[in-house]
Parts: C-alpha cells; sequence; structure tokens
C-alpha cells in the first residue's frame, strides 16, 4: 500500500506532536536538571520566522517539559506560549528574523540569556532542474561556503513512503553536496520535491548544569525536478 508522503517539515512537527502528549510540567522537576533547546527558523516558501523553545528533563532526550507559572520564556521580549504541536513553546513572526534573544526564568527566579547565532541565507541553483537516479550528483549551493558550527541538510521527497533521500554536509569550506547512487536510487522517476536548510548550531552561552543548544536556521526555496533513470 503506497502511503501519502508528508515533507520533512510536517514529519518532524507530527512526531513532536506525538512527543508532546508526555509532557509534564516544569514545576515537578529540579530545576538544575533542565536541559534548554533553541531554534529561530525562517522558511523562505513562508517568508515567516518560528521560534521555538524545547526544555527537557535530564538532558537532549529527557522528557518533555511545559513552562509552569511563575516560570516563561521570551524571545525579544515576547512571550512565547506553549504549543502541544512542537511539543515546547512556539510563536511565529512575519518576514525573516535575523536575530534575537531568548530569556527563560525558571520556577525559582533564575534567568538565563541566550542569543541566536549569525545564520546564514542558501538557495538552490537556478539551473537545477533533473537528477539521475543511476550516478552521483553534487549541487553547489548559491551562498557561502559553509563555516564552523554550520550544516547543511537536503531532503529529496517524493509522494511515496521510503521513496526519498537525505543528504548532510557539515564540512567547513564546502559549497555543495555530493549525492551517491545509495540514495539516489531510492527515488522513483517522475516530479521530486527538494528541500534545504542551512543552520548553525551551538552550545548555550548560559545554561543548568544540563546545558543546551541554540541555533538558526534558514531554508531555502523549495525546489522541484524530475528524476530520471
Amino acid at each position: 500500500m503506497k502511503i501519502l508522503k508528508f515533507p520533512l517539515l510536517a514529519l518532524l512537527a507530527l512526531a513532536a506532536f506525538w512527543s508532546a502528549c508526555d509532557v509534564e510540567s516544569s514545576a515537578d522537576v529540579n530545576q538544575a536538571r533542565i536541559y534548554q533547546d533553541y531554534e529561530l527558523f525562517y522558511n523562505s516558501n513562508t517568508d515567516k520566522t518560528w521560534v521555538i523553545a524545547r526544555y527537557r528533563f535530564g538532558g537532549p532526550t529527557g522528557s518533555l517539559l511545559q513552562l509552569a507559572d511563575p516560570a516563561s520564556v521570551t524571545f525579544n521580549g515576547e512571550v512565547v506560549p506553549f504549543s502541544p504541536i512542537f511539543g515546547g513553546h512556539q510563536r511565529e513572526f512575519p518576514g525573516r528574523a535575523d536575530g534575537g534573544t531568548f530569556v527563560y526564568t525558571n520556577t525559582i527566579g533564575e534567568v538565563y540569556t541566550n542569543s541566536v547565532p549569525v545564520y546564514e541565507s542558501i538557495q538552490f541553483p537556478t539551473d537545477l532542474d533533473t537528477l539521475s537516479r543511476s550516478s552521483a550528483s553534487s549541487i553547489t549551493w548559491e551562498g557561502t561556503a559553509l563555516k564552523e558550527n554550520q550544516l547543511v541538510g537536503l531532503f529529496i521527497g517524493s509522494w511515496t513512503f521510503g521513496d526519498d533521500a537525505l543528504f548532510i554536509q557539515t564540512g567547513a569550506g564546502e559549497t555543495d553536496i555530493v549525492m551517491g547512487t545509495d540514495q539516489l536510487g531510492n527515488l522513483p522517476t517522475g516530479t521530486s520535491t527538494l528541500f534545504m536548510d542551512r543552520s548553525t548550531d551551538v552550545p548555550l552561552t548560559e545554561g543548568t548544569e544540563e546545558g543546551g543548544r541554540i541555533r538558526g536556521k534558514f531554508r531555502a526555496l523549495n525546489k522541484q525536478i524530475t528524476v530520471v533513470n
């Protein structure tokens, strides 16, 4: 049976929704054991910026937490409310936010302030329109070379579950992604959609003993291409 293939972002949101079923209250845990994860995500396809703050007990894979009064999180001074769909606190803004600051106050009044690192734009080359399942290829993106703490992720999706490919580039100084036939061979012939994200991801400046991460992410305009044998 063929299963409808969601774009990568929808899959991630759905996964977050199911994880949110077990969300606990931040008031019920040791405040020093709360791991913080922050993201600013700009999507060229919608011209919107999402800011997302997730809290977990005990580390990056711990139980998700919802901040309980008097705990709170703000981004550039605006409260970021809890969203079950995202499994964390989320807010959206029009246009691209080039940066900003998350301020988290826990239930005992301790304050942690962290600013989003500089993140850079990226786009697909304008002449990209075809990929072959049987030949390795590369995509040289429009944008600067990667720097330390940056990565580019490329997802190629179709409408059938399993007929997709994912590629990651993390090398500082690189300007392209090489795609091998081991994954290109998964793609069906016909039309596929390409999604590409570029992010800068660094440790927190201010965190509890569990630490945390903060990132800025830019999504390119999606690209439809034709896959041939």
